[in-house]
């Protein structure tokens, strides 16, 4: 038996080199496809002032020296997997999913352990992933979002230092902490012979591990600290080609009202009141997601030389203070809040001392998702 093993270590080995000389031999270049988020757009404006971000346009990496990368790991890994069993799981996987599992959930319960658990969520959305999102905000301080298809747990999402994880990947940890634990995150997705490459490597990690996608969130404005946690089931994940969900009213609706919740449990966290929703600037927040849409543009003013204020005033609203939070390309509102966290002139109309909030998302234009929050206070 030991004789066996030795000679299919050996052939996979000879294998192994091949395929490291010519990494071509198992991604023919004529189906391998890389795909990234160009760029995402941030402006935000407060008072008739406005900032603007630069666009974050990610970089395309080698995908021959990533394939080179695997292959030395895997040649360095060979033996360990052959030779002593070739088990399942590896006592690495088993310790880095420790630190990942929020409260008693984990991806693959059942939806009854859900429920038994944390009892019924205040309210279900839809994600871009076709699943329903199960929306704990009762208490913001204690914010939760898990993901529920055919009655399992497909996802898990929250920002709330109070609901830890067993191991020491917790909400307020640092980076440092995170690299020691997970060690270096993905740089790209690999569905089918698509490689999806993953942007703002400073504002996140994302990492495969046993089952699931774990995105680590940053905050780059307080010490690099972990400031959410979004797991992904991995065929879920997978089976989700290209970056964006089928833009569907059900959907839309999900990502105003999940920007609006995100808000206020951050809000919460930073011992904020929150906000009061507003029918009215959430209309003045849709109608500029869709002009910035339609003709193209990505500004506080539009080409009618219209701005935030006169969007307020048109819905009938008598402001006091105002701003306006705008961003585009982003794939889900946690990542548009999470983007909207890490730049300061957002950040600071989110944790702002305005007192209500509105939020409009349209689906369309050359970014495909584009959001809009409108904040004021009244007289």
């Amino acid at each position: 038996m030991r004789l066996f093993k030795r000679l299919i270590l050996f052939l996979v080995i000879g294998l192994t080199i091949a395929v490291y000389k010519n990494p071509s031999l198992i991604i023919p270049k004529s189906q391998s496809i890389i795909m990234t988020i160009s760029s995402t757009k941030l402006t935000d404006w407060y008072n008739n002032n406005l900032q603007v971000m630069p666009e974050n346009n990610s970089r395309l990496k080698n995908a021959e020296a990533n394939i080179r990368s695997k292959m030395r790991y895997l040649l360095g890994s060979l033996d360990n997997h052959i030779l002593k069993g070739n088990p399942s799981r590896s006592l690495e996987e088993i310790e880095k999913e420790k630190n990942v599992i929020l409260l008693e959930i984990a991806i693959g319960d059942s939806v009854e352990k859900v429920i038994s658990t944390l009892g019924q969520p205040n309210r279900k959305d839809e994600s871009q992933y076709g699943f329903q999102w199960y929306i704990y905000n009762g208490d913001y301080s204690k914010y939760l979002q898990v993901g529920i298809q055919e009655d399992k747990v497909v996802g898990i999402y929250t920002n709330s230092p109070q609901l830890q994880t067993e191991g020491e990947t917790q909400i307020g940890a640092d980076r440092v902490t995170v690299e020691k634990l997970l060690g270096k995150p993905l740089e790209y997705l690999k569905k089918d012979n698509t490689m999806y490459y993953l942007s703002s490597p400073e504002e996140y990690y994302t990492y495969l591990i046993y089952n699931y996608y774990a995105t680590i969130f940053f905050d780059i404005h307080n010490n690099n600290k972990v400031i959410a946690i979004q797991l992904i089931e991995k065929n879920t994940e997978e089976a989700l080609k290209g970056f964006y969900g089928k833009p569907t009213e059900e959907l839309k609706e999900s990502f105003e009202k999940q920007v609006f919740d995100l808000a206020n449990a951050t809000r919460v966290h930073f011992n904020l009141p929150q906000f009061q929703w507003d029918q009215q600037a959430m209309m003045a927040a849709r109608k500029q997601s869709k002009d910035m849409a339609k003709r193209n543009f990505f500004d506080h003013k539009n080409p009618n030389g219209e701005g935030p204020s006169d969007r307020l005033e048109k819905e009938g609203i008598s402001w006091r203070t105002s701003g306006e939070n705008i961003a585009a390309g982003q794939t889900s509102a946690i990542f548009a809040h999470q983007n909207w966290m890490n730049s300061i002139g957002h950040r600071e109309n989110i944790l702002g001392s305005f007192e209500r909030l509105g939020v409009g998302v349209y689906f369309g234009g050359n970014y495909n998702t584009y959001y809009t929050q409108k904040f004021y206070s009244p007289y």
